[in-house]
C-alpha cells in the first residue's frame, strides 16, 4: 500500500467526519438524529456488513485469520491496561479518573471508526472479519473488567453480550466454517445495507467532535495523557511488537489500525451511567477523535512501511 493511497483513503475518511459535523453545526442533525442514526448502524448497517462478508471463499482459514486477530488484540488490551493501572497508581488518580483512563486509553473505537478504516485501506471482506475481532475483543474486556472498574459491585450480565453484532458475528463464523451461505437476494441486501456503514458511522463521530468544547479539550492534562497514549504511545509500541511477529501482512495492519483508532464513546456512556468522571470521559473520546487527523496518517503510514503492505 503506497503512502499516496493511504493518505487519500485517510482524507475520504475525514471528508465524511467533516460532512458530520457540517450537518451538526447547521442544525441538520442534533443529538437525538445522532443517537438514532447510532442504533442504527449498530443494529442494522453493522450486523448487515458482517453477515454480507460470511459469502466470501476463506472458510475456516478465513475464521483462522479472525481468531487470531482476536487473540492478538486481546493480549494487547490486556498489558496496556496493566500498563495504565501502574499508571494511574505512580499519579494517584481517583478510582473514577483511574477508570477512564483504563477505559479511554486501552479500548478504541473499533465499530465506528476501526472498521471504516480497514474497509477504506484493505477492503471490505478485511473490514468485516478484523472489523468482528475488534469488537469481540472489545465487548468482553469492556463489559467485564472496564465496567468493574466503574462501579466494582457491577454485575457481569450476559445480556450487554447479546447484541445484534455479537450475534451476527456468531452466525457469521458458522457460515463461513460450515460453508453455508445466504440466498442470493438476502446476500444482495445485506450489501447493499452495510456499504452504508462507514459513511454513517464517519458522520456519527463527526457529529460528536461538533459538540465538543474545545476550549476544555485542550486544557485538561489527563485529557491529554489519554490522548497520548491511545493515539501514539500504545500503537507504535504494537507496530514494534507486529514487525516481530509472523501473521499474515493484511491481518498485521487490520490490527494496528484497530489499535490507531481513538477512544471508544462506550467509556463516556459508562462514566455518565455511573455518575463517574462523566465529563472526563467526554473530553477523552472527543479529544482523541480529534487528534487522529495527525496520529492516524503517521502511525499507518509507518505501519504500511514497516510490515511490507
Amino acid at each position: 500500500m503506497s503512502v499516496a493511497i493511504l493518505l487519500q483513503q485517510i482524507l475520504i475518511i475525514f471528508l465524511e467526519i467533516g460532512t458530520g459535523i457540517v450537518i451538526t453545526k447547521i442544525g441538520i442533525m442534533d443529538d437525538k438524529n445522532s443517537k438514532f442514526l447510532s442504533n442504527l448502524v449498530m443494529a442494522v448497517t453493522l450486523p448487515c456488513t458482517l453477515l454480507a462478508s460470511a459469502g466470501i471463499d476463506g472458510g475456516r482459514e478465513a475464521v483462522a485469520g479472525m481468531l487470531k486477530g482476536y487473540v492478538v488484540l486481546e493480549i494487547f488490551y490486556s498489558v496496556c491496561i496493566c500498563l495504565c493501572l501502574l499508571l494511574s497508581r505512580a499519579m494517584h488518580l481517583t478510582r473514577g479518573q483511574k477508570a477512564v483512563l483504563v477505559g479511554a486509553a486501552v479500548m478504541p473505537n473499533s465499530a465506528f471508526i476501526g472498521i471504516p478504516l480497514i474497509t477504506a485501506l484493505l477492503g471490505s471482506e478485511a473490514g468485516a472479519l478484523y472489523g468482528a475481532a475488534g469488537i469481540m475483543a472489545y465487548n468482553i474486556l469492556f463489559f467485564t473488567y472496564v465496567q468493574h472498574l466503574f462501579d466494582p459491585e457491577a454485575k457481569v450480565s450476559l445480556k450487554a453480550f447479546l447484541t445484534p453484532t455479537n450475534i451476527t458475528t456468531a452466525i457469521m463464523v458458522v457460515m463461513l466454517v460450515s460453508g453455508l451461505r445466504l440466498p442470493g437476494i438476502l446476500e444482495s441486501f445485506c450489501k447493499a445495507m452495510g456499504n452504508t456503514t462507514t459513511p454513517l458511522a464517519l458522520i456519527i463521530a463527526g457529529g460528536m467532535l461538533a459538540r465538543s468544547d474545545l476550549k476544555k479539550l485542550v486544557a485538561n492534562p489527563l485529557v491529554w495523557l489519554i490522548t497520548g497514549l491511545r493515539c501514539l504511545v500504545f500503537p507504535l509500541g504494537f507496530l514494534a511488537v507486529l514487525c516481530l511477529l509472523p501473521l499474515d501482512p493484511t491481518l498485521r495492519m487490520a490490527v494496528l489500525i484497530l489499535a490507531s483508532c481513538p477512544a471508544g464513546s462506550l467509556t463516556a456512556v459508562l462514566a455518565k451511567q455511573y455518575d463517574t468522571e462523566g465529563e472526563l470521559a467526554s473530553q477523552a473520546v472527543a479529544h482523541s477523535t480529534l487528534c487522529i487527523l495527525i496520529s492516524v496518517p503517521l502511525v499507518l503510514s509507518l505501519g504500511s512501511t514497516l510490515l511490507g503492505l
